[in-house]
């Protein structure tokens, strides 16, 4: 594998499913991010927690679907 984080190289080289991975160290990590800003008073936009879970899935290896025209 090339071009991913080396926490997700990490887990998939010790068996955890890629789909798992992003699941709870990505997507839910930035969720739970997110209710902590609420929590402490401070907002954080739906549009940069989407950002950082789209970065975050990059990062994990994840591509963007190829299109053809």
């Amino acid at each position: 594998m090339t071009d991913i984080g080396i926490l997700a190289r990490t887990a998939y080289e010790s068996g955890i499913d890629p789909i798992t991975y992003a699941i709870e160290h990505v997507v839910q990590a930035h969720i739970e991010s997110r209710d902590g800003y609420r929590e402490a008073g401070m907002g954080l936009p739906a549009s940069a927690v989407a950002c950082m879970i789209v970065a975050g899935l990059l990062d994990a290896g994840r591509k963007a679907p190829e299109v053809t025209r």
